[in-house]
């Protein structure tokens, strides 16, 4: 029996699949939203009282003990930046403020937007590199000038949790605002996963088959405002300190976990077509390319994609 479970939470729409025929598995459906609604309230760079901003408000001082979770997540993100080279970097809190993301983004449309633009300026110095972490004492210490953004990894962190918490309950799926994760196939059949055009949100690019492991989608496109008279999205591009302004629309991902898939698609999206499609190949992923110009094309393996339309 397949229950299912949604809800609103990290600013994105949440649903929860489960294949049992366990009589508790609705309430553990249930049970998992907490998951979700604990990591937010620890890791939101818009809530004065979380664990995040805490730390982002001590930049510049001694070191500060912080939660277990936050710790994992922050530690996870710096291997990330580590692994990309600074692509990928949880330091562009700065910048994202400069761009004019400086609220919870259901807030922005009501924000004013007659700042001058931002700047091409980098975003960081690569102040990754000098962020500090004490696994011993459980510490984090940030040079100052320095504040830190988990919002994207932070919601893969969660999937991958909440698969971890329904998984022996069965078949799960997990979907937040696009950060999938599935555990295993329900009832022998792997699930199956749209790419949309975003173009056109009402049409399927393709669809492929996903018996376990995680997808995971940037895009320019989403999360966007005016800033001065100029368009703004939410992907800075470390290497700038502004909006990123490759040729990629939008990068589907997948990836065994969905930080893993989180980070690949961002990743993707910053190196462009062209340095994109090398990159995945050299990381053994797979994904979905699809340009400004609107011309898209698959990377790596979904041979066993179900539908495709104009491939």
């Amino acid at each position: 029996m397949l229950h299912q479970h949604r809800f609103r939470a990290m600013n994105s729409d949440v649903a929860f699949w489960l294949w049992s025929d366990s009589p508790l598995a609705a309430a553990r459906l249930v049970s998992a939203e907490r998951t979700f609604a604990q990591v937010e309230a620890e890791l939101s760079r818009f809530r004065p009282d979380s664990g995040l901003s805490r730390l982002n408000a001590a930049a510049g001082g001694p070191a500060q003990p912080v939660s277990p979770l936050l710790f994992a997540v922050l530690a996870a993100a710096l291997a990330a930046a580590a692994q990309s080279q600074g692509l990928f970097d949880p330091t562009i809190l700065t910048a994202l403020r400069r761009a004019g993301y400086d609220r919870s983004f259901e807030l922005l449309a009501a924000a004013r937007h007659d700042a001058q633009p931002v700047a091409a300026q980098p975003a960081t110095a690569q102040g990754w590199r000098h962020v500090r972490l004490d696994a011993a004492a459980g510490a984090v210490q940030l040079p100052a000038g320095v504040g830190i953004d988990l919002g994207g990894i932070g919601k893969g962190w969660t999937v991958d949790q909440v698969a971890q918490e329904l998984a022996p309950w069965g078949a799960a799926l997990i979907d937040a605002g696009g950060d999938i994760r599935a555990t295993a196939p329900p009832g022998g059949e792997p699930w199956s996963i749209a790419v949309q055009d975003p173009f056109d949100e009402g049409r399927d690019l393709l669809a492929f088959r996903l018996a376990s492991g995680a997808v995971a989608t940037s895009s320019v496109g989403r999360r966007r405002w005016e800033l001065g008279g100029q368009p703004m999205h939410h992907l800075i591009d470390p290497r700038t300190g502004r909006p990123a302004e490759g040729d990629l629309h939008t990068v589907t991902a997948l990836a065994p976990t969905a930080v893993e898939a989180e980070i690949a698609a961002k990743v993707a999206l910053l190196l462009g077509r062209t340095a994109a499609r090398r990159w995945l190949n050299q990381h053994n992923l797979s994904g979905v390319l699809i340009g400004r110009d609107g011309q898209w094309q698959i990377v790596g393996d979904l041979s066993r994609r179900l539908n495709p339309q104009g491939a």
